[in-house]
């Protein structure tokens, strides 16, 4: 039974990697909750989310370009790395700049909240490819696994001392400045050879990166554009309950990652039956479980809330909660029978679908607009019944 254990964790040990930084992400939310105040808790995740839209440029699949462009040969992926990590360091500055003539609660703050999202998801997703064409996914998933537990290690030594959320911050970018530094050094990352023949590394780009650059464009304009929305015009305290539901809700995205990534060889040049019975197969697994998840929520939602934040006052995001977690398993009904489309190779139509359902959010902003909070979530809810239902009309017309 334990050579069992082992060999499935052998097997599975970058998998597992991924899951503890996406848990112990969480966790760390949970746990500064505890003890930050409301307000405290809805700025620190108002700019975070402000922040992610921000970098956007530094990162518009970037990665899976530099693997597929490349074709896995280690050493244009690492001159490819190397530009990409400079194009990601000139928009954090140029971020960092802009910021200061805004108009911000917290410039400090805000400043600090952008180099952390910058370590901590930016910097490891450029630098995935090296490790994806040298099959090093063992060393990665060491360092995915060091860096989950030290974030965590610090949100539980910031919750024991009560440190301020400036304290808080400038531990986790000491982290992400150890990690960088670290694996700059392993893959070899050269800035100064880009600098020196810039033009040349420019000519190793061709026009097939367009098609990564307008499918996270589409992404986060649909995806992110209630956040923003609610990180921007409301008020920190209903900042903190949008986003309070929108840690929980994340479940099935959370679920469904692994079966998303597992469908898409499946789906290439299958036969009709086939197809048909690996959608039905993975919307029943993931819907069984949201399902019940779900079913618990709208039972208990008070209670987790008040569980995993620590004051009575998220309890107020219950509703939230419920209208989140419904738009979030319409999304992922959408992407089951967007893998399908992908494998067709109709990734174009996908595009205009999402950019619809951007202009369907905007509009529904723009609508449903004063009613605060709740106007953000019901133009989640419409968009997300909108893309399920494109999504599904068009795979089933395949």
């Amino acid at each position: 039974m334990i050579n069992l254990i082992k060999n499935i964790i052998k097997d599975q040990y970058y998998a597992i990697s991924l899951y503890s930084r996406q848990i112990c992400g969480t966790l760390v939310l949970f746990i500064i909750a505890h003890y930050l105040s409301v307000h405290d808790y809805g700025l620190f995740t108002s700019y975070k989310n402000i922040a992610i839209f921000c970098l956007m440029f530094a990162n518009m699949e970037f990665a899976n370009y530099i693997l597929v462009s490349s074709k896995a040969h280690v050493k244009e992926v690492q001159l490819k790395i190397s530009l990409f990590m400079l194009n990601a360091i000139f928009v954090l500055f140029l971020v960092i700049i802009l910021s200061m003539i805004c108009r911000l609660e917290s410039h400090l703050l805000f400043i600090l909240v952008v180099i952390r999202t910058f370590f901590d998801g930016i910097f490891f997703a450029l630098i995935l490819p090296y490790f994806q064409a040298t099959r090093k996914f063992n060393t990665i998933a060491n360092i995915n696994i060091f860096y989950s537990l030290g974030i965590a290690t610090i949100a539980i030594v910031a919750y024991i001392l009560k440190l301020s959320l400036t304290k808080f911050l400038i531990l986790n970018i000491i982290l992400g400045l150890i990690n960088f530094i670290q694996c700059s050094y392993y893959v070899k990352i050269n800035y100064l050879l880009v600098v020196n023949y810039f033009k040349r590394f420019l000519e190793k780009l061709d026009r097939s990166i367009l098609g990564f650059i307008g499918s996270t464009l589409t992404d986060y304009l649909y995806a992110q554009t209630s956040s923003l929305y609610v990180a921007i015009f409301l008020t920190k305290e209903e900042a903190a309950l949008y986003f309070a539901a929108f840690t929980i809700a994340n479940i099935p995205a959370l679920i469904s990652a692994a079966q998303l990534q597992k469908m898409l060889p499946e789906l290439i040049n299958a036969k009709y039956i086939k197809t048909k019975e690996c959608l039905i197969k993975n919307l029943k697994f993931i819907f069984s479980i949201t399902g019940a998840i779900l079913f618990f929520i709208i039972l208990f939602g008070k209670f987790v809330l008040k569980l995993f934040y620590g004051q009575s006052y998220y309890e107020n995001a219950s509703l939230i909660l419920i209208i989140y977690f419904i738009a979030n398993m319409l999304i992922i009904n959408g992407a089951v029978f967007g893998v399908h489309i992908t494998a067709n190779g109709y990734q174009n139509k996908k595009v205009q679908m999402k950019l619809e359902t951007a202009c369907i959010t905007i509009l529904s902003l723009f609508i449903l607009h004063t009613f605060g909070i709740y106007g953000a979530i019901y133009s989640l809810l419409i968009a997300s019944i909108y893309v399920s239902i494109r999504f599904t009309v068009l795979s089933l017309s395949i």
